[in-house]
């Protein structure tokens, strides 16, 4: 008798578990077979969820049960959160085509284990009995042990994520809802498949003869790609001979089953030693598929578990940590001239955790890509309840750090950040203009490349003629995640600081693009001039903004400054007024001497740099002064003084000798025998008094002024 292998095209970070004894050239057959198979376009309409039920093929006959070995518990793959249904898992890639099923005869008997070829030295996937040729070193995917600080190439820095709220699984070909309840008992609640966890996936009953067709599924949002919402479709398009001789707990036999997870990416295969996957790239809502290149970290490859793939499959390079010894890598050719490379745990090396980087294996992928998710070698040799969970990362083996330096830009209020510019007050790039109480928006464009991050803090201190309003953080994909920064406004100073729960997760740095939006409010246009903003020209003031962020990771610690931001307004200048009062003692004036006449002059420069120079004079008449105790007072004003910095000046006069200058308002200063005078906005008056004292009263003279007004034409 024989049996049938169906075999279907894996692509992405899956592991298969190798079956002892079959051989290359059947495997090379389903590869060459699959990869060459006519493809069917999916009759996928955008956002639907379409289900199948297919053949359960369950047995239900009772048998002895036996221990579950090689079971994968969801606590075990999630060692951080206790709750099976919160893991986060990541995977990639899915085909716009269904493949065809291919077939391979072996000897009939569901429960033989076939022996590995000893000159392999390893198991071979959908294989016959044929002699295999293998050999080492064939491959020309590289591998590279490299350590934490080990710079990646960028170009691969996109990677995918379930985003809670965004993320859907949107689409599925097939599956046996039957199933969930069966895997609950088989399980059972102390390996963490509680009845609420068994409801987070859709169970998809496989089979050698029966339940044949190949899987997908559809993964909406996922991630963004050069401006571009991506959505992953994963296809399952074959598997190695399932075994239906494994018993679960409650002693029903047990079905072999994918399980797709609907609250994160990842997946599950239950008594299968070895499973394709092949994950591709759609532009968001259509079957339009994409081909970035980007990266995928299996995590948790222990106990011989580990991934298989093919020079064509897509991957173009793989990374492993330095510094350990717990994977095992291999290269080989089978009989039909296909070259593979093999990343495997130790089956001996026991259990480590997701956060083990020892069993960490990076892919860089380049479009889309195939792997071989192989199990662990339990699973053969028990008959009890047997699982690989495949569990991915967008954590990086070596580092892309440092990320790029922020961008800041200023615009219209809620104007997108494409539209708006930096204004960098350049002839190309002139300020934003604004006008008193006017809203706009500044907002800082931060890309997050994948790291281990432990702080992220943006820090933008604005002017203080500046009324912040509110801020909020987006991303590119127009996800509203301002929730996860904690925003505070200390003394017109901005803080964004993200949630550090929020930074260990994929979803916050799997080279996503943050804006981050200030809103403010001009001031008056008294209070932005009293602040004397650098003046570009005699029409405009302009207030400058420059932010910071500093980003902390187990890498470095970075901190970038924006660019500058200019935002200009039409300047109002307000004529001020500087008065001068003069005093002299009443009982020195002679009239026989002349009338006393006193000149002042002001000169200075305003806020625009022009110079002025101002003249004015008081003449001391009969009966035309005021007294101030035993001194004569007079007033002269000087208006129409542009706001600026002057000084004030009393120029000679006959028989009198200056005494002393005393300040009058806040904004004068008295320095030596002048008074220095600042006109602005806020303060458009100054006032000053001089002090005098007659010093000669003998021979003769006389005084007088008259003022000569000149026209111009």
């Amino acid at each position: 008798m024989k049996k049938k292998i169906a075999g279907i095209i894996l692509a992405s970070v899956l592991t298969f578990s190798a079956m002892a004894g079959v051989q290359a050239s059947a495997e090379d057959r389903l590869w060459e077979n699959s990869m060459e198979a006519d493809g069917v376009e999916d009759d996928i309409s955008q956002n639907q969820t379409e289900v199948k039920d297919g053949d359960d093929s369950t047995s239900e006959d009772n048998e002895e049960n036996t221990e579950n070995e090689g079971v994968d518990s969801p606590e075990n793959d999630t060692e951080a959160e206790e709750d099976p249904s919160e893991v986060k898992e990541e995977t990639e890639i899915s085909f716009e085509e269904e493949q065809e099923s291919i077939e391979a005869e072996v000897e009939e008997n569901p429960e033989q284990e076939l022996e590995l070829d000893a000159e392999m030295g390893e198991e071979d996937l959908f294989m016959d009995n044929e002699k295999s040729i293998s050999t080492y070193a064939g491959s020309g995917i590289p591998v590279d042990w490299v350590g934490p600080n080990y710079k990646m190439r960028p170009e691969y820095a996109f990677t995918y994520a379930f985003r809670k709220g965004v993320t859907q699984l949107s689409y599925i070909s097939r599956k046996n809802d039957s199933l969930n309840n069966k895997i609950h008992n088989w399980f059972g609640d102390n390996k963490g498949y509680t009845t609420e966890y068994c409801q987070s996936f859709y169970a998809c009953a496989i089979g050698n003869t029966s339940n044949t067709d190949a899987i997908t599924a559809i993964y909406s949002n996922v991630g963004e790609y050069q401006g571009q919402i991506v959505d992953l479709k994963v296809t399952v398009p074959a598997w190695g001979t399932v075994n239906n001789g494994h018993v679960g707990k409650d002693k029903t036999k047990i079905t072999p089953c994918v399980l797709f997870y609907k609250d994160r990416i990842a997946f599950n295969t239950i008594s299968v030693g070895s499973v394709r996957f092949q994950f591709e790239f759609l532009n968001h809502n259509t079957s339009v598929q994409i081909y970035p290149k980007g990266h995928i970290t299996a995590v948790d490859l222990d106990s011989g578990q580990g991934i298989r793939t093919y020079d064509s499959w897509g991957v173009d390079h793989i990374y492993l940590r330095s510094g350990y010894d717990y994977l095992r890598t291999t290269e080989g050719t089978t009989a039909n001239g296909n070259t593979f490379r093999e990343i495997r745990g130790k089956a001996d090396g026991g259990n480590i955790t997701t956060d083990d980087v020892e069993g960490w294996c990076q892919l860089d992928f380049n479009g889309s890509f195939i792997i071989n998710w192989l199990a662990q070698d339990s699973w053969k040799n028990s008959t009890g309840a047997q699982n690989a969970f495949y569990l991915s990362t967008g954590q990086t083996i070596g580092s892309y750090e440092p990320n790029p330096g922020p961008e800041k830009r200023v615009g219209d209020e809620n104007a997108s950040f494409e539209s708006m510019a930096r204004h960098t007050f350049t002839d190309n790039d002139p300020a934003y203009e604004i006008t008193e109480g006017k809203n706009f928006d500044y907002v800082i464009r931060q890309q997050l490349l994948p790291g281990n991050y432990s702080s992220f803090e943006l820090k933008d201190v604005l002017d203080s003629c500046l009324k912040y309003r509110s801020a909020s953080v987006m991303t590119a994909l127009g996800n509203d995640v301002t929730r996860f920064f904690n925003i505070e406004n200390r003394s017109n100073t901005i803080v964004f600081r993200a949630d550090s729960n929020f930074l260990k997760t994929d979803e916050a740095y799997n080279n996503v693009t943050y804006y981050f939006r200030i809103k403010v409010q001009a001031g008056s246009n008294q209070e932005i001039d009293s602040h004397n903003h650098y003046q570009r020209s005699n029409e405009f003031y302009a207030i400058e903004n420059t932010a910071s962020r500093t980003i902390v990771s187990d890498r470095m610690q970075d901190t970038q400054n924006t660019n500058q931001s200019w935002v200009k307004g039409n300047t109002v200048l307000t004529d001020g007024e500087i008065t001068v009062t003069k005093r002299i003692r009443e009982a020195d004036i002679t009239w026989a001497h002349g009338n006393p006449v006193f000149r002042f002059r002001i000169t200075g420069k305003d806020q625009l740099g022009a110079t002025h120079v101002y003249e004015k004079y008081v003449e001391f008449k009969p009966g035309k002064y005021a007294m101030a105790g035993e001194d004569a007072v007079m007033k002269c004003s000087f208006t129409g003084i542009q706001p600026g910095t002057y000084t004030v000046s009393e120029l000679p006069t006959l028989r009198y000798q200056f005494e002393y200058i005393l300040p009058d308002t806040a904004n004068v200063t008295a320095s030596d025998k002048t008074g220095i005078v600042s006109i602005s906005m806020a303060q458009r008056k100054a006032a000053l008094t001089f002090k005098n004292k007659k010093t000669r009263y003998d021979r003769y003279s006389h005084t007088d002024v008259v003022t000569n007004i000149v026209p111009v034409s």
